[in-house]
């Protein structure tokens, strides 16, 4: 998620609070190899300034790679200037049929859901941040056009909850079979359980990093 850190402006970098969790995740050898090569991550990961800006992102990065996500959303908001005009734009246009500004008419559609759901539910996402998980994800999936992917992302990157693991993520699920040579939720759960989200901030820096390879020498070597 390398490029998701600088799209939005960054309300605060919070650089102590992911190390006792990367401990915990040491206790795995080869998540250990992994964090030995990365190094600290904390300073690099950001919580979204605004909902809206977390719900554009999670909506418009849908079953598209992050550079195409970064580029649409960039130029969004170059034109639009924030995130809630361009959810205000999206609302107005949802009914328009195909693309406009490279956002599909599904996702407009979404984002006016989410308007909706906004309006009329006002506030309620900051009792997101201390939901039981499950309770949460169901509240975010009843909105038209979310899936469980937009609400970890949602999750992870606005509200800062350190229990979620994206397993729907193909980023996720590639890093995790190099590691734990499987994607399979239950067999990893053992290693990352209470660190979910820090595990899978590592999981994404292996790939954005393009350190694959020197994982897999790192590991033949020791």
């Amino acid at each position: 998620m390398g490029d998701v850190y600088s799209i939005f402006p960054l309300k605060r970098k919070d650089k102590k609070r992911y190390h006792k969790y990367a401990a915990v995740l040491s206790q795995h050898p080869r998540f250990k190899s992994l964090i030995d090569l990365i190094g600290p991550i904390q300073p690099e990961v950001p919580i979204w300034s605004s909902i809206d800006d977390a719900v554009l992102y999670s909506i418009i990065g849908q079953m598209l790679s992050l550079s195409a996500a970064s580029s649409i959303i960039g130029k969004l908001l170059q034109e639009f200037k924030t995130s809630s005009v361009v959810i205000n734009w999206a609302n107005k246009t949802s009914n328009a049929h195909g693309a406009l500004k490279g956002i599909s008419e599904r996702k407009r559609k979404a984002l006016r859901a989410w308007k909706i759901f906004a309006q009329n539910n006002h506030g309620v996402w900051e009792d997101w941040r201390t939901s039981p998980l499950d309770e949460y994800r169901k509240q975010i999936t009843n909105i038209w056009g979310f899936g469980r992917w937009s609400a970890d992302m949602i999750g992870i990157f606005h509200l800062g909850r350190m229990d979620i693991w994206p397993e729907n993520d193909t980023g996720i699920k590639k890093s995790c079979r190099l590691i734990f040579k499987t994607d399979q939720y239950h067999k990893i759960k053992k290693h990352i359980s209470g660190c979910e989200t820090v595990a899978a901030i590592y999981l994404w820096e292996l790939l954005n990093r393009k350190l694959t390879s020197a994982l897999c020498e790192k590991k033949s070597n020791g």
